[in-house]
């Protein structure tokens, strides 16, 4: 018996909204690997004030990797998932931790 409260997406339908963020086109990714945590926010910043003027509506990548060489602790990853919390908020529609947890998929308000 279907459930009323899904509704039912042809998958076909190049006009049906993606069910999941994993399941969304990306238009863009953003690769922070290297990067300080102070230009990792310039970045974010950068990226977001463009997109929210260009491309409310749409998912992009942000590559933070796991941290595995990094000295300490991972902290690009805490950055980043500060900043979609925070000040970076009221650009941010939703957000998800992409497949493998390095990375972030984010759709742009």
């Amino acid at each position: 018996m279907p459930k009323p409260w899904k509704k039912d997406l042809d998958p076909r339908d190049d006009d049906a909204p993606p069910r999941t963020l994993h399941s969304a086109v990306v238009v863009e990714t953003l690769d922070l690997h290297g990067y300080t945590a102070d230009q990792a926010e310039h970045r974010l910043e950068m990226l977001f004030d463009r997109l929210s003027r260009t491309s409310a509506g749409e998912v992009v990548r942000i590559v933070t990797g796991r941290g595995s060489r990094s000295a300490g602790p991972p902290v690009l990853q805490g950055v980043v998932r500060d900043a979609l919390n925070g000040w970076l908020s009221d650009r941010v529609a939703e957000w998800a931790v992409d497949a493998g947890s390095g990375a972030y998929l984010v759709r742009i308000r």
